[in-house]
C-alpha cells in the first residue's frame, strides 16, 4: 500500500513511518521542509511539499498539528493549535478527493471528550460542553476530517492519550522531577489520566489503516487509566525513586497557563471499539509499560 502521511517527522509520525516501512508499505511524507524531513526519515521515505504532489497513493495517515506540550498555552496559542490542524487537514482532504483515495485516518485527541471526573467514557460518547483549558479543537478536527466521507472515503478518527515515550510527550517532561526524588501527584492526584505506549498507539494507526472496515471513533488508550496518584507511585516505584511530592495546582497555572487544566482534570477513557474491531495492546498494564520504556529491571515490592 502507498500511504500519505502528514506529520511524519514528529514524535508519532516518525516511528510510524519506520514501523509501515518495516510492513512493507510505501510512504510519502507530506513536509513543509522537505529537505529537514529527508534528514529526519530512514532511508526510502519519499518526501513531497505538497499533497498534490503524492501521486498513486492508496490511503492516507494526518497527524499534523502545533505541539500542545510545547510551551505555555496563551489565547493566541489556542488559536495556532486549531488553525494548524484545520488547515492540513482541510487542504488534506481536497487533495484526497481530487486523487480519489478513498481511505484516511485521522488523529484527534481524548480532549474530544471534555472534563468527565469519574464517569468511564467510550467511544460512544459525546463530547463533554466542560473544555479543558478552554481549547475546542477535537471536534472541529475530527468534522473536517469527515468531509472525506462526503466523496465516499471511509475515515476513521483516534481519540490519543497521553502517550508515553521517554523521547517527548507527558513522560519527559514528568522524568526529570522524579530523577532528582520531587516527583509526585499533580493537583489533587485523583484525576484520571487515560495513557498508552507509544509503540501501541504506531501499532494502532497502522491496524486502521490496513483494516478494510475501520471506520468511526477509536480510543487510543490503554484499557487501564488510572488515577495521577497512582501513575506517579508506579512510576516512581519503577524508577526507584520517591513519588510523594506534590505539585499544587496554582504551580502549575503559573508555568503552564491553561494547559495546566490537562494535567489537573482528566478523562477515564476504555478503548471499547478499538478492541471489539481486534487490536490488542502489547502494554494494557502502566508498570510494564514504563519498565520497557525506561529499561529498568524489575524491583523487589
Amino acid at each position: 500500500m502507498r500511504i500519505l502521511i502528514t506529520g511524519g517527522t514528529g514524535f508519532i509520525g516518525r516511528p510510524l513511518t519506520q514501523h509501515l516501512m518495516a510492513r512493507e508499505h510505501e510512504v510519502v511524507v507530506w513536509s513543509r521542509d522537505p529537505e529537514a524531513a529527508r534528514a529526519l526519515l530512514p532511508d526510502g521515505a519519499e518526501v513531497v511539499a505538497t499533497p498534490e504532489e503524492a501521486t498513486g497513493v492508496d490511503a492516507a495517515i494526518n497527524l499534523a498539528g502545533e505541539n500542545l506540550g510545547s510551551g505555555r498555552w496563551t489565547v493566541k496559542r489556542k488559536q495556532r493549535f486549531l488553525e494548524s490542524r484545520l488547515n492540513v487537514t482541510q487542504r488534506l482532504t481536497e487533495a484526497l478527493r481530487t486523487a480519489g483515495v478513498q481511505r484516511l485516518v485521522s488523529a484527534s485527541a481524548i480532549g474530544f471528550y471534555g472534563a468527565r471526573g469519574d464517569e468511564i467514557v467510550t467511544e460512544n460518547d459525546p463530547p463533554s460542553a466542560k473544555l479543558q483549558g478552554g481549547l475546542d479543537i477535537c471536534a472541529a478536527w475530527e468534522a473536517e476530517a469527515c468531509r472525506a466521507e462526503d466523496f465516499g472515503a471511509r475515515v476513521a478518527r483516534v481519540r490519543i492519550g497521553l502517550v508515553l515515550h521517554p523521547e517527548g510527550g507527558g513522560l519527559q517532561q514528568m522524568l526529570t522531577p522524579f530523577k532528582f526524588g520531587i516527583g509526585g501527584p499533580m493537583g489533587s492526584g485523583r484525576q484520571w489520566w487515560s495513557w498508552i505506549h507509544r509503540h501501541d498507539l504506531v501499532q494502532l494507526f497502522a491496524f486502521l489503516v490496513e483494516n478494510d472496515a475501520a471506520s468511526g471513533a477509536f480510543n487510543g488508550t490503554a484499557p487501564n487509566p488510572l488515577t495521577q496518584r497512582d501513575f506517579a507511585r508506579t512510576l516512581g516505584r519503577v524508577m526507584g525513586r520517591p513519588s510523594f511530592m506534590p505539585t499544587p495546582a496554582f504551580a502549575l497555572k503559573l508555568a503552564l497557563g491553561d494547559m495546566a487544566e490537562l494535567l489537573t482534570t482528566g478523562q477515564r477513557v476504555l478503548p471499547k471499539r478499538t478492541q471489539e474491531a481486534g487490536f490488542e495492546f502489547e502494554y494494557p498494564e502502566l508498570e510494564p509499560a514504563l519498565r520497557d520504556l525506561l529499561a529498568r529491571p524489575a524491583q523487589a515490592a
